[in-house]
Parts: C-alpha cells; structure tokens; sequence
C-alpha cells in the first residue's frame, strides 16, 4: 500500500508541472492566472493528503531531512508570515488579488508542495522522469508561443504582439520559464549522453537525448519569444558561470579547458560587437538582444523610479516591511509626480517590478536578507555535496548556474504562478537529490497504513480544496457571468448574488470588478439623450445603491485603497449629477480629501477634487489644488490646461492668458 500511495503521489506532482498550460478564457476573470492557481492549490492539497497517510504509515522514512536549504525556505516563509500579519493589510496580503493569487495561503501551498518533493522523491532515476515530465509540459507552453509568433498572432488572446506570451498571460513569464527548460533539458542530455557514449542512434537512449535537446532549444528559443531583457541578461551570465565552473573543476581535460575558453572569448566578443552597433536596424530588431542592447538606464524610466518609491516605503518600515502584496500602498503614499508624464497607465504600479527591491518594502530587510539567504546557501550546499561525491560536476555546474539565473532573471520582474512552481522543484531538486546515499533501514518503523486515518485525512483535504479552491472558482465563474449579461443589458441579479454571496476569499476583487461595471452603466445613461432627465435618477438608482454598497464594504475591508475611494467618488459624482444632490457632491469631496491624503501628489485625486470644488463654489481651494499639481511637476500639460479652463469659466481671462504664457515660455504643449 505504501508504495502504491508513493507512486500515486509522484504521479500528483508529475500532474502538477501542466497547470502552466491551463487558461480559460471562457470561464474566468484573469483567465491566465486564477485556473492555474485553483488547480495547483487543490493538486497540493492531494499530494499533502497522500503525504500524511505516508507518513503516519512510516514516520521515519517519510520525515522531512534536515538540509540547509529546507532551514532557509522554512525561515523564509516565517518572514513573510510575520510580515503579512505586520503589514498595513494582512487581508491582501494572506489572500492577494485575483488578479495574482500569491498571498500567504498560496505561499503556503507552494512550501508544502517543495518539501513533500524533497521527502518522497530520492534517486537519479525518479528525478529523471520527473524532469522528462516537465519538459514535456514546458515544451507544450513553448510550442503555443510558437504558433503565436508565426502562425497566428491572436491565438489566447495574445493580441497579435511581437513579444509573445503563450499560455502565461506575460510575455516576461514566458522567457523565465524558458529559461528554467533551457537549463532542465541541456541538464538531462549532458548526463543522458555520458552515461552512454555508445548508445545506438535508434535506441531508446538516444531517442531521450534528441528530445531533451529539442525541449532545451525550445525552451532557450522561449526566451527571445518573450524577448524579456533580464532573462537574457540571466542567460548569459548564467553561461559564463557554468563554463566558469567546468573550467575550474575540470582537471586533466587541457582540451576542454581550451574549448571553454574559446567559447567565453567569441562570446564576449561577439556581444561587444553587437552592443557596439546596436543603433543598426539589424540588431535593433533581433529578439531581445535588440532591446537589451539599446536599453536606456535613465533615472526617468518608470520601473527605475518604481525601484526608488521602495527605497522610501522600506525607510519607513525597515524590518517587516509593508507586508506582502502592499508595494501598492507605499506606491501611493510616495508616490511622484513625474510619473504621469510617462501616461497614465504608468501611475499605477502594484508591484516594484524587482522581486528584490519589491521584497524590501514589503518584507523589509529581514524579508530580504532570508531571500537572498535561499540562492548562498542552495550554493554553498551543493559545492558541500559535490565534495562529499553526492553529486557529480554536472549537477552543480548547472544547479549553481541556473539558481543565479533565476536571481537575476527576477531581480528586474516578478514572480509569478509559474516562476514560483519550476523555482521550488528546482531547490527540492538541489535540496533532495544525492548521486550517493545510505541506504536507511526503515523497516521497523513500517506501520500497515491506517484507513480510518487515510480517510478522516481525505475527508478533511477535500474540505479544504471545497472551501477555498472550489468556492473561489464558483464565485469568480459567476462574476464573470455577471459581468457579461450586464455588459449586454440583460438581467444579471442570479449571476450577481450567486458571485458576492458564495464564500469567496476573492468576493472583495468581484465587489469591485461589478461596480466598475456599475459605474460604466451610470456614466452611459447620464449621457444618453435618449433619457429624459427627469427619468436617469430613477434608472440609476439601482446601480448606484448597488456600486456604492460594493465600494463601502471594500473600503470597510481596505480602507487604504485609494482605487476604490476614487471609484466611490466617482459614482457620487454621477448620483450628484442625476439626482442633482449636492449632498452627494459634498460625500464626492469628503472621500477624495480623504484618498488625497493616502497619496498626495496623485494628478487623478487633485484633478478630480478640483472639479468638485469648483462645482461646490469654493473656487479658491480649487485653484490651490490645480496650482500644486503643476508645482509638483510643471513638466505635464493637463495640470496647466484644467486651471486655464478654470479661470476662463470664471471670467478671469487675463489670469488665463497669464497662466498660458507662463506654460509656454516653459515649453508646454496644450
């Protein structure tokens, strides 16, 4: 029973490397995001169920084994409890959005999933085949991304971009994951060829070396198809490392060491001569290296300036941080105002766009420090193990290679499903597997597996999937529903209550996707002649009651979320409007002093407020307003523009004409 329980289990975990392929457009909001994450939590929770019945059968030979790199993943993940439970918003932080679905609870899963890996997983053999596994997986992921960039560019909504994203919803996790299979793959047929030297070209043998190298080049080809800079980046110092850790290990071989050498030499070189005319059209256009090599470091790049605003938010909370999933709200309380003059899609930022600066403001130094902890020690620990002759020199040469490719590849993105899924069973894999081990006698420790036990813990598992998988499925399906019948004006009522009233740690992100929607339905009556005026109060009220109530209890929930205060006021602008209140005019002013003071120099709260002030007759405050936005940074025209407009509906045509010489001896645009 036990060794139809381990292999059932190892087939669980075979299973879980195709969740990247997983996306439903049909059946779900971010549907490259919430299917991955809600089949691999409930897979995990199967594996953890077969895992315990395993381990009451045989406690000693299922326990976890104590190796430096289980202590540093463990402590990590202490660091990011601590901190979520610390940090300004412990409910996004457990639980995130569903928009990413990384909080605690999925970390959680993710921790689980890497120690159950390095117990039942053992010999070179399983690792083997579970690498082949998730090649094949990988190789699927690759091939779609294939046939997005060559055959049809609008296949799962890529949208006909250059920069494809396959099944991974980005093109940024396309070229990590890539990555990771360049490495798997160059791995296996490096061991599969040395292992056999003679094999026949038909053989079985051969045929697995064939295909690791075509699931490698896919793979390595999957990082120009995402055309993501710090992947390439990532590979390349990745390759100077593993030829660097052959050259220096290899002893008595002058001929490879010689090969080696030329290798770095034509290398460096090659890319010299790139970078030295990447101005020309033909390098410009090669797959990422065209926009690596022309890549500005300006302090005015956004991500750099993101990088800075967590430098500010970590001063103010140094140890802890924010807590996980909350750069957001540091984002806006320093935020800068040099960031709209990029657009306003780059005034929004929920992330760093570096896991290491993202990992300081949210989980301080100490966060940091133990992340960083996880790549030395994974390091120091296999140069241990290939001393001790546990592990061969191709097992470190790559091992090591590729757990600093990863560092880096993340160090100028993010993580994500994907990322943390081929990241944690590449450190169980340095972690658990040994070339040479004892054999342990476990057999007094065997005990007949125990049915009540196996299923009390089934029972209970299939609780928890019920509970938090299923039910966040169920109610992000019924949302989406809800959504679309409301987009075509049909009745939506069934769909809106199944989608709120279904216990869903997401019913937050759906209060606010279904007000958004209310809104948008406010803002089109309010402007169709088709209605009489008299008649729009009485049509919206509904939607108004309904979108407002969302917005309240979210605010209730997040009262630090300045992007549901914003949606507030504006729905008490529309209700102003239609019911022509200045009540709800005045509530419209009261929740946007409110939002200003979470994120001061935001233009959207000065410019919005603005236009409420003027409305409520305090003309004063309203020109303050706008004159601060444009003291913030002079460099953006809207500011200039909406107080020109000002001071011509008051009649004050000289301080407008005054106003536009000002702006443009300063050599703004209106």
């Amino acid at each position: 029973m036990q060794k139809t329980l381990e292999k059932i289990l190892k087939i669980v975990i075979g299973i879980t490397f195709f969740v990247p392929i997983l996306v439903l457009p049909t059946a779900y909001i971010f549907p490259f995001i919430v299917p991955k994450i809600i089949y691999f939590r409930s897979l995990v929770l199967v594996m953890l169920d077969l895992y315990l019945v395993l381990l009451f059968s045989n406690f000693q030979k299922y326990r976890p084994r104590f190796s430096w790199v289980n202590i540093a993943v463990l402590l990590f993940f202490i660091s990011f409890t601590i901190s979520t439970f610390v940090g300004v918003d412990w409910y996004k932080s457990f639980w995130d959005n569903h928009e990413r679905m990384l909080g605690l609870f999925t970390i959680f899963h993710y921790v689980v999933y890497y120690f159950i890996i390095t117990t039942v997983v053992r010999d070179w053999s399983e690792w083997k085949w579970l690498m082949r596994t998730f090649l094949l997986a990988g190789s699927l992921v690759m091939f779609i991304g294939v046939l997005q960039r060559y055959v049809n560019p609008e296949l799962l909504l890529n949208r006909g971009g250059t920069r494809v994203s396959s099944t991974l919803g980005n093109a940024i996790y396309l070229s990590g994951y890539g990555l990771f299979l360049f490495f798997v793959g160059s791995l296996l047929a490096v061991k599969e060829k040395l292992k056999a030297r003679n094999i026949k070209f038909l053989s079985v043998e051969a045929s697995w070396f064939w295909l690791e190298i075509l699931a490698s080049l896919l793979g390595l080809w999957g990082v120009f198809l995402g055309s993501t800079r710090g992947a390439l980046v990532a590979l390349i110092v990745s390759l100077f490392v593993l030829l660097a850790i052959y050259f220096f290990t290899l002893k008595g071989q002058k001929k490879l060491k010689q090969i080696t050498m030329i290798i770095v030499l034509v290398g460096t070189v090659l890319l010299g001569v790139l970078y030295m005319n990447r101005s020309d059209a033909f390098v410009s256009n090669l797959p990422a290296f065209g926009r690596l090599l022309n890549t500005s470091f300006s302090q005015k790049d956004t991500r750099v300036m993101a990088w800075g605003v967590a430098l500010d938010a970590w001063t103010e909370k140094p140890i802890f941080g924010w807590g996980p999933n909350n750069y957001y709200y540091a984002f806006n309380k320093y935020y800068r105002a040099e960031f709209l003059e990029y657009g306003f899609g780059e005034t929004w930022f929920d992330n760093a766009h570096s896991v290491i600066m993202n990992t300081l403001a949210v989980q301080g130094i100490v966060g940091l420090l133990l992340y960083i902890n996880i790549f030395v020690l994974a390091t120091i620990y296999l140069l241990k193990r290939y001393r001790e002759g546990k592990v061969d020199i191709h097992i470190l040469a790559f091992g090591i290679a590729f757990i600093w490719a990863h560092f880096i590849s993340v160090a100028t993105v993010f993580d994500n499903p994907t990322s943390y899924l081929y990241f944690f069973f590449f450190l169980a894999l340095v972690s658990g597997f040994t070339e040479k081990s004892k054999q342990e006698n476990t057999t007094k420790s065997n005990r007949e597996v125990s049915m009540p036990w196996a299923v009390f813990v089934s029972l209970l598992m299939l609780l928890f999937i019920y509970s938090t998988d299923v039910n966040s499925a169920r109610a992000n399906k019924s949302a989406l529903l809800a959504i679309r019948d409301l987009n075509a004006g049909k009745d939506y009522t069934k769909d809106y209550k199944d989608a709120t009233s279904i216990p869903s740690p997401h019913v937050d992100d759906i209060r606010n996707d279904t007000a958004r929607i209310f809104s948008d339905i406010v803002s089109q009556i309010l402007k169709d002649p088709k209605v009489k005026e008299k008649d729009k109060w009485q049509i919206l009220e509904p939607f108004y009651n309904q979108a407002v109530g969302n917005l309240n209890k979210n605010i209730e929930l997040h009262p630090n979320d300045i992007r549901v205060s914003l949606q507030l006021a504006q729905i008490q602008i529309y209700g102003a409007v239609a019911k022509q209140d200045v009540n709800l005019l005045l509530e419209a002013e009261k929740t946007l002093e409110g939002t200003l003071l979470l994120s001061p120099k935001r233009q959207q709260i000065q410019y919005m407020l603005a236009g409420v002030k003027q409305n409520l007759q305090k003309t004063d405050e309203a020109i303050k307003l706008l004159r601060d936005s444009i003291d913030n940074d002079p460099n953006i025209p809207n500011g200039w523009q909406q107080l020109e407009s000002l001071y011509n509906g008051l009649g004050d045509i000289e301080k407008a004409k005054a106003l536009r010489a000002e702006a443009l001896e300063k050599g703004i645009t209106f």
